[in-house]
């Protein structure tokens, strides 16, 4: 079959790589323990690291995604969406797809492991969860979600190790907890849009359906907006003045607009979808990245 550049590049899921930002995420938060306003010598070296690390996150992640939908082409070819992804429709021969993974992550692990080692450590654990993900994890209720979850923490992990900082522990319970919510969110849009058809699609979501999804979505939801509250006020690395909690509102009214969203638009399967195109959701997203900023910078 020849080969279709566009549908391959669409199999890699270019619109996923935003989550890779999460490593520049310990970055900004490091501000005046790694660097500060008054020596910027080591940012150029710290971002050049940092884009490094993302780069490598980008290609781990496509070959995850072309590992996911290889094994999953027969039944996605049954869901009323999924059903034209490149690999399911047969635009991208299963022959191609397992060649540009094995390159992808030959390719992510050589990278991480050329910035530090325990970086290429890192890029093997999340390597090893996904596949086992994709191998079964999937279909084990409430294991699937922390699987994918952890791919959030391992993110925001390296990026401290990128930069050889300890950054506070409320950054990877905020992190954590922030991802479990996005997470279980798109478990119960799944539900919500699959109807009787669910466990066709994904033999998972016959587990999650009933009362015990929108249970878990609203305790990911507490535990991500609480979370997020006592890192603002416990961090040491944050302002003693408790400043950070101008940031609140901006999170607040992030959590329930995507609350809302997954209520009511049909592209909540695809988190990335929403981030990228919910105007709302932009701006909550855009003004909290601007009061951090402000917050961090006056306070150094």
């Amino acid at each position: 079959m020849a080969l279709d550049p566009k549908s391959l590049v669409r199999a890699l899921r270019p619109l996923q790589w935003i989550k890779n930002g999460l490593v520049f995420l310990p970055f900004v938060f490091a501000i005046d323990v790694a660097w500060s306003t008054d020596d910027l010598e080591p940012v150029p070296e710290f971002l050049w690291e940092l884009l490094l690390v993302a780069l490598a996150f980008c290609a781990l992640s496509s070959a995850v995604y072309l590992l996911n939908d290889l094994m999953d082409r027969a039944g996605d070819r049954l869901h009323p969406t999924k059903r034209n992804r490149p690999i399911a429709s047969g635009r991208v021969s299963v022959p191609v797809a397992g060649v540009v993974m094995v390159v992808l992550a030959a390719a992510g692990l050589v990278v991480m492991m050329s910035v530090d080692s325990w970086l290429g450590m890192a890029g093997g654990i999340y390597a090893a969860i996904n596949i086992g993900y994709s191998l079964g994890l999937k279909n084990v209720v409430l294991l699937d979600v922390f699987a994918v979850t952890s791919g959030y923490v391992i993110r925001a992990a390296a990026g401290a190790m990128a930069i050889d900082v300890d950054p506070s522990p409320w950054l990877y319970a905020t992190t954590g907890a922030g991802a479990l919510f996005i997470v279980l969110g798109r478990r119960f849009a799944e539900v919500r849009l699959a109807g009787d058809a669910a466990r066709e699609q994904r033999s998972v979501l016959k587990d999650y359906s009933g009362p015990f999804i929108n249970q878990l979505l609203l305790l990911a939801a507490a535990a991500a907006w609480l979370s997020y509250t006592l890192y603002t006020v416990e961090a040491t690395n944050l302002p003693d003045n408790n400043t950070m909690l101008f940031t609140l509102p901006l999170v607040t009214l992030g959590l329930f607009r995507y609350l809302f969203l997954l209520n009511n638009s049909e592209q909540a399967e695809a988190p990335e979808q929403l981030i990228i195109r919910d105007l709302p959701l932009v701006l909550s997203i855009v003004g909290w990245v601007a009061v951090s900023a402000l917050v961090l910078v006056l306070n150094n």
